[in-house]
């Protein structure tokens, strides 16, 4: 098998594979070989037919023939991909089939394929990116995020609302979900409650119900869990629009003071000094701090994007982007430019973790497994998905990466953040931007935007980030 790239223009390359006839007509003895002992002719033992008799046999010899080939091609397409200097990202051979003459004369399979590069002489530590301000947390918002804490940790409710009171943030609202799914014309009709703002709730299922009073009813898009059809069942994740009705609404008591405490500091021993509010305002603090590291680390992410796509001259592979915009319905030129972005980051971390050698957070990976089996309804079990595991710990190398690639960036303020005593050290944030240790020897100290205090947690779970 002779494989050749010719260079072409920008991503996109020819490729040609020269095979000889007797490299196919070697694969075609032996899967006769191997088929001959389970033929049944009269006059000849299993394993004795002649090969010139099976040859006689059309359809057999065609499916023969196309096993060889496909097996061929297999082979090809591993050698292209050996031999390219990038990530091969569209793969397009002419149409080619294989005949008994192709036994004598060989078979040429052509086309052509995008290579998706970066710059060898680029390194991803030291981008230049804009200065960053000190962060503070002042005593109102310390004051503002106590109240709020007040009424989430609550577990007393009121039962007794007026029938005019609207939803607020917090509240626990009993509703009925009503959906035609678009496919199946199949209806969904449950009856569901949910907190208004609480932890893995829709933002559009918030903002959908606050201000509503009982018996209203809203239409709005959600993410929602629908069962698959066919042997294996489960559900997975889909967007849709859906009608949702008021029945219910309870409301939070608040508080009080020596109440809250005892919440955010369980206490783990007899001999523990307790708590006062001044302990309760520096955990507050500590976890609003956190917040504010969250979001200006989000926003460093995204420029370090924008910055290395801009400077770095990573050609687009517009044949394999016309592919994904088609096959995720993506139309409108905003939609299309952010998903190319996003796609193109991924293509530059997933080469940049391989050359410099990357090993995944093992904590991080749990967590981007977690992430997947979630999303596609599965439940927790002891059998692990191999194809999803590779997946989350491809995931964590560009978690992990890009971590260290912001840790080394230049700009002003770095420091404030990531020399010891900083704002990633305050708010427990040290693993950010480290090598990860070996299998072997992973510790499990908490990783990208995961702070907790004790047995609550003040991080808006809205800030977390993984790759998209």
């Amino acid at each position: 098998m002779d494989v050749q790239i010719k260079k072409g223009e920008g991503n996109l390359h020819a490729f040609t594979v020269d095979l000889s006839g007797e490299e196919i007509r070697t694969r075609v003895k032996g899967k006769i070989l191997a088929v001959n002992p389970r033929l049944k002719v009269p006059g000849y033992r299993p394993g004795h037919v002649p090969e010139s008799m099976i040859r006689r046999n059309q359809d057999l010899i065609r499916s023969i023939h196309q096993e060889v080939l496909d097996e061929l091609l297999d082979s090809a397409y591993s050698e292209i991909v050996r031999k390219s200097s990038g990530t091969v990202v569209h793969l397009n051979p002419a149409p080619v089939s294989l005949e008994t003459k192709s036994e004598e004369t060989g078979l040429m399979i052509e086309g052509e394929l995008e290579v998706f590069e970066i710059p060898s002489e680029r390194s991803p530590f030291g981008t230049v990116l804009s200065p960053e301000e000190p962060i503070s947390v002042s005593g109102e918002e310390i004051a503002s995020e106590i109240e709020r804490l007040r009424i989430m940790m609550s577990n007393e409710f009121r039962e007794d609302l007026p029938e005019e009171e609207p939803i607020l943030m917090s509240d626990f609202v009993r509703f009925r979900i009503h959906f035609v799914h678009p496919s199946t014309g199949e209806a969904f009709d449950s009856e569901q409650v949910s907190e208004v703002g609480g932890e893995g709730v829709p933002e559009a299922f918030n903002q959908g119900l606050l201000g509503k009073k009982r018996g209203d009813r809203v239409q709005v898009t959600l993410p929602l869990n629908v069962p698959v059809s066919g042997k294996a069942g489960g559900t997975r994740v889909e967007t849709h629009p859906a009608e949702l009705e008021v029945l219910d609404i309870q409301r939070r008591i608040p508080l009080e003071t020596g109440e809250l405490i005892s919440r955010v500091f369980p206490k783990s021993g007899e001999n523990e000094e307790p708590k006062t509010e001044a302990d309760l305002r520096s955990d507050v603090e500590k976890g609003l701090l956190g917040q504010k590291v969250l979001g200006v680390l989000r926003n460093k992410r995204e420029e370090l994007r924008r910055e290395v796509l801009a400077t770095w001259g990573i050609s687009t592979p517009e044949k394999r982007m016309a592919r994904e915009y088609q096959r995720l319905a993506i139309s409108s030129d905003a939609d299309k430019e952010e998903y190319r972005q996003i796609f193109l980051w991924q293509l530059v971390l997933d080469l940049l973790a391989e050359r410099e050698k990357i090993e995944p957070d093992w904590e991080t990976v749990g967590q981007e497994y977690r992430g997947i089996m979630q999303s596609k309804g599965e439940t927790s079990s002891r059998e692990v998905d191999r194809e999803a595991l590779s997946v989350a710990m491809q995931g964590a190398r560009r978690i992990k990466l890009e971590e260290m690639m912001l840790r080394e960036a230049q700009f002003g303020g770095s420091e404030l953040f990531f020399d010891e005593g900083g704002y990633l050290d305050k708010v427990g944030m040290k693993k950010f931007g480290k090598k990860a240790a070996s299998v072997g020897g992973h510790d499990h100290d908490h990783d990208h935007g995961a702070h907790d205090h004790g047995d609550h947690d003040h991080h808006d779970h809205s800030g977390d980030e993984g790759q998209s």
